[in-house]
């Protein structure tokens, strides 16, 4: 049966475009509503990133400051504990008054110092020597040897003066070194440098450096100047 459309073909046509249309359209807001989701979905995760990031940084740099401050701790700590050593170590040698009257009498004229300095310092020594410098208190055992047969070194803590001054001639430098070789307080008298620079008024002066050790049997050494003899001993007694 054949069966007979009255409507116009153009009108067909005009429907079918229109349901295309629409579809476009639908799909069309779709993606776009799938895109402001995917954006908006994006900057809140940049936000938070974003956050996330400050918060590790600023504790990062509240670490930091811990650490500085715990590392400026240390270090005044362990010039605290160096200060002690070194007070302890020279204390026990010879009193740091008795030290300087007898660098100040050694001056000779037209010198003076600037500066004096000291430090600890680690030297390997033999037993034998080792117990000179504590004075006779360490133990009087036979050393120890070496697979080498030699005696086996041991180390021990020595006190290193630097002393800076300011003479007018190479000759007053020399006298000073000369005075302080011959002291048996000290070892090992060595002159750094001597150089000539114009003073403040423009005369020529000498500025110098040296550096020494506290000899090993300082303490005994004292020990025995004090100790009185025999006529000061019988002046006492009478």
């Amino acid at each position: 049966m054949r069966v007979i459309n009255f409507l116009p073909d153009d009108y067909l046509q005009q429907c079918t475009l229109h349901r295309a249309n629409l579809a476009c359209l639908v799909v069309a807001g779709g993606a776009l509503l799938a895109l402001g989701g995917a954006f908006a979905y994006t900057s809140y995760q940049a936000v938070y990133a974003g956050v996330e990031r400050a918060a590790v940084e600023a504790q990062y740099a509240e670490a930091s400051r811990q650490i500085a401050q715990l590392k400026q701790l240390e270090d005044r700590k362990t010039g605290l504990l160096h200060k002690v050593e070194l007070s302890t170590a020279l204390l026990e040698r010879v009193p740091r008054s008795h030290l300087l009257a007898k660098l100040t009498n050694y001056l000779p004229a037209h010198t003076s110092l600037t500066s004096i300095t000291m430090r600890i310092e680690d030297v390997s020594v033999r037993p034998t020597e080792a117990a000179a410098g504590a004075g006779g208190k360490a133990d009087a055992a036979a050393p120890k040897k070496s697979p080498g047969g030699r005696d086996e070194m041991v180390k021990v803590k020595r006190v290193r003066f630097r002393l800076d001054g300011l003479a007018t001639t190479d000759i007053d430098v020399a006298e000073f070194l000369m005075r302080l070789s011959a002291d048996p307080l000290f070892d090992e008298v060595d002159l750094q440098f001597s150089e000539e620079f114009a003073y403040g008024d423009g005369s020529p002066m000498r500025r110098f450096q040296l550096s020494f050790r506290l000899s090993a049997a300082a303490e005994k050494i004292l020990e025995t100047a004090a100790a009185p003899t025999a006529p000061e001993k019988a002046k006492g007694a009478s």
